[in-house]
């Protein structure tokens, strides 16, 4: 099943093996997220819920 990531516009084919596959087949307008996005988004969320340092 060809897929596109929503964040990042890059097309990955995924197999019946992976995690979305099913909810992905079902709906074909489900959103998808690639695992680079994903991870980024994860460090951007994280790094945001870090306290400033003091200069």
């Amino acid at each position: 099943m060809e897929v596109r990531c929503m964040m990042c516009g890059k097309k990955e084919s995924i197999g019946k093996d992976h995690v979305e596959y099913n909810k992905l087949s079902k709906n074909p307008k489900a959103v998808y997220i690639c695992t680079l996005c994903m991870a980024r988004t994860y460090h951007e969320a994280k790094e945001g819920q870090k306290p400033n340092k003091p200069m």
